[in-house]
């Protein structure tokens, strides 16, 4: 099944690029818009029942209701979920596209990432050793302890298995950093002109 993105010739549009808010009540503004939508104002309340955002966009005034759900979590308590009014899945974010238009006018509506058919930014960076990068440094700060040349030191409070499983994964991570590497330079090479005489 395609992703699709831009090899597949649909560009999708980056969660970066949409206004959202999650279940838990933490508004983000879009940061690729963040000054063109300087018009756009937004106003949101949490009920027992849902969440009412009122919001205006080029100049009109729009309300939409949001309904919530709560799911037992493993080790007590509960935790809130929002309804996508789309589609019904049970979504932690519903999203506002800045650029996405029906016809001439903006989407005024907020839906779940997959409704809107949204990927991230980091997705569609088509240097895949960025990726890598970033994904080692998360493990990094995570899960492993203080790292030095030969030697990787273990949390306190880990699990043997779960500091093998992480390290194994790093070690796997940098694998594929170093062929992301390896491939840039051997695409990069044949792009430089051949001199001298044959």
């Amino acid at each position: 099944m395609s992703r699709g993105g831009i090899r597949c010739g649909r560009p999708r549009l980056p969660v970066e690029s949409c206004h959202s808010l999650s279940a838990w009540g933490y508004f983000q503004f879009a940061q690729m818009w963040a000054d063109r939508d300087t018009e756009d104002s937004f106003e949101w309340e949490f009920g027992e029942q849902g969440a009412v955002i009122r919001f205006t966009r080029d100049g009109c005034k729009h309300t939409q209701e949001i309904a919530l759900t709560l799911a037992c979590c493993r080790f007590g308590g509960w935790r809130a979920w929002f309804i996508c009014p789309s589609c019904g899945r049970r979504v932690g974010k519903v999203y506002l596209p800045c650029s996405m238009y029906y016809g001439d006018q903006r989407a005024t509506k907020f839906r779940c990432r997959l409704c809107y058919g949204l990927t991230y930014e980091q997705r569609r960076d088509r240097n895949r050793y960025w990726t890598y990068q970033h994904r080692i440094e998360r493990i990094e700060a995570r899960w492993l302890g203080e790292i030095s040349d030969d030697w990787i030191n273990k949390h306190k409070w880990q699990h043997w298995r779960t500091f093998n499983k992480w390290c194994d994964k790093r070690d796997a991570l940098i694998r594929k950093e170093n062929q992301a590497v390896v491939r840039a330079l051997l695409h990069f090479a044949t792009l430089i002109p051949k001199t001298g005489n044959n």
